[in-house]
């Protein structure tokens, strides 16, 4: 087990999530401010770059270097460009708003969109059911299908190095019920982009599951789970396809929500916190995949 160096680059006081790396440098989102930053490792400097973003939550780039988000207050999937107008690529299904759009997977072509639509917000659920979809481009539109009938809460949504797989935290919360279970899961993605039966990987039984996941430069994943309620605590977990545990790592501030690899080498992991901090590691024995 390699030691890491937790550098704490900043703490927000409230929820950070959405870490991704870009040329430019690392935007995350300030959730409940509804703000994006840009944080600048090799300067230290950190700026807002986007404003008024209706709690936007999980982003992601496409292999073009368009920035897509889950605007969870908002209800919505979109892409972003700075300075220029949202543009909306999903809104509804079946003519209800969606419950509150989380994280989100993007298949290599870009026109094929995987998103969480769990309902951590509290407020009455728009949708009867918390579901993952997929948004598909035609070449007008995009369109809106359901991709899971048997998620209780899906939060984060991941991609296999093949593309053969989605993975999906099954991260429903009501810690108190010990029935309800928190699984990380795998989807046959078949030929029509359809999701088939799943496979458990990992069962974090009553306790805080996985939230946001990213790959390593072998495809194993690497995710945050965990809080200091309950449990082995608040950690970093680093899963083998399969989802045998290759090791895992405390974490210094509670409540993880989400993780990526940057810098010029890919050896650098960010992570967000639910506490509002968001921390650097520079040299954690990985690196994440390149796309």
């Amino acid at each position: 087990m390699k030691d890491w160096n937790w550098e704490l680059i900043i703490d927000h006081g409230s929820l950070t999530e959405g870490p991704t790396w870009t040329k430019e440098g690392l935007l995350y989102s300030q959730c409940d401010e509804s703000l994006t930053w840009i944080y600048n490792s090799k300067d230290g400097s950190n700026k807002v770059w986007r404003k008024d973003t209706n709690g936007s939550n999980g982003m992601l780039l496409d292999t073009s270097g368009n920035l897509y988000a889950c605007e969870g207050a908002g209800r919505r999937l979109v892409r972003y460009e700075k300075d220029v107008e949202t543009e909306v690529i999903a809104s509804e299904f079946e003519g209800s708003p969606f419950n509150e759009p989380n994280d989100l997977a993007i298949y290599p072509d870009d026109a094929h969109i995987w998103f969480s639509d769990p309902n951590y917000g509290g407020r009455d659920l728009s949708i009867e059911h918390e579901s993952v979809y997929l948004a598909s481009k035609n070449e007008s539109e995009w369109l809106i299908s359901r991709a899971t009938f048997d998620t209780d809460r899906p939060n984060g949504v991941l991609l296999s190095k093949d593309s053969k797989k989605l993975y999906v935290a099954n991260s429903p919360h009501n810690f108190d019920n010990p029935e309800i279970r928190r699984e990380l899961r795998s989807y046959e993605i078949k030929p029509d982009f359809s999701l088939g039966e799943y496979e458990v990987l990992h069962d974090f039984g009553p306790h805080r599951g996985v939230d946001g996941m990213t790959l390593d430069s072998n495809g194993n994943i690497v995710a945050t789970a965990g809080f200091d309620r309950s449990g082995p605590g608040p950690m970093i977990y680093h899963f083998e396809e399969d989802g045998r545990v290759i090791d895992s790592f405390k974490t210094p501030s509670d409540y993880p929500t989400n993780c990526t690899f940057g810098g010029d080498d890919q050896n650098f992991l960010f992570v967000t916190f639910g506490t509002g901090a968001l921390y650097q590691i520079r040299d954690t024995g990985l690196k994440g995949l390149r796309k």
